[in-house]
């Protein structure tokens, strides 16, 4: 089990600097670079002059809106509280104008096993583009050398990185999947007192599933062993995950297997993401 906690962590540099305007980062956990299953889950402080084209990924991505809201297509948004779900090849934005906002945000390879390109690696495709053109608006534009003139900077530095040109898998679904918590019943848990629960979603090509803990006062939890990873982030609450103390953005890791045991003090409530091993799912 890992544990740290945002709030005493400082707002670190942009990872999207292919993409246009303010952006700081808070990261939490992150997977092995080069492996299919790699990921990275992270705190974003987005700023309203952030832009990125419309565009799609090669991996999985769940957003969950702390704070203001984030544009995600002409006509939609992701909102406080609720939680976006964007599935590989699936088309979304552009991402363009609303409100300064601060977004958990979890990337992850996908079920087609194309893997997910680290920060590091990012910024190593960029800086070797960046001697053969230059990043504006999102895109990449060649002023030297072989290649497309005009090209979407994410698919450049991907094309630099691997040697290869992005292949999106088939999207399985039409849209991004967009959860509002308010509209799901909490339910009582079997056994357990004073613990309530909300699944918000269940996808099966990679075991993703998202769900939502509330815990009374003076109540405990545990989360049982399990094939997946699960990745726990506190939005309200007190209380200790083992021997360690947890409040508000706090986030737990759980590998495969490894348990974690909640007692709080004061009303807690955990957004709780799981996801299985490539294989397992």
């Amino acid at each position: 089990m890992d544990v740290v906690r945002a709030d005493e962590m400082e707002w670190g540099g942009k990872l999207t600097a292919h993409r246009a305007g303010h952006m700081t980062h808070k990261v939490l956990f992150t997977g092995e670079e080069g492996s299919c299953d790699n990921y990275l889950f992270v705190l974003a402080n987005e700023r309203s002059d952030y832009f990125s084209p419309r565009h799609r990924h090669a991996w999985d991505q769940v957003r969950l809106c702390l704070e203001g809201a984030v544009p995600i297509g002409r006509d939609l948004k992701v909102d406080t509280g609720e939680v976006g779900y964007f599935p590989e090849g699936v088309h979304y934005g552009p991402q363009q104008g609303g409100p300064d906002r601060i977004v958990l945000l979890l990337q992850f390879g996908g079920a087609s096993g194309l893997g997910y390109l680290s920060p590091e690696q990012l910024e190593r495709g960029r800086e070797r583009l960046l001697k053969e053109g230059v990043f504006e608006g999102g895109v990449f534009r060649r002023t030297t050398g072989e290649g497309k003139q005009n090209e979407d900077a994410y698919e450049a530095i991907w094309r630099a990185v691997t040697g290869a040109p992005i292949r999106y898998p088939t999207p399985r679904y039409r849209t991004p999947i967009v959860m509002r918590p308010e509209g799901f019943p909490w339910r009582g848990m079997s056994g357990v007192q004073g613990v309530r629960q909300k699944l918000l979603g269940s996808f099966a090509e990679r075991g993703l599933s998202l769900e939502l803990v509330a815990l009374a006062a003076g109540a405990t939890y545990e989360e049982e062993a399990a094939p997946s990873r699960r990745l726990i982030f506190v939005l309200a609450g007190e209380g200790r995950c083992g021997d360690e103390r947890i409040g508000a953005r706090t986030a737990i890791r759980l590998e495969p297997g490894e348990r974690g045991r909640f007692t709080v003090e004061a009303a807690t409530e955990l957004f709780v993401i799981a996801v299985a091993p490539l294989g397992a799912a």
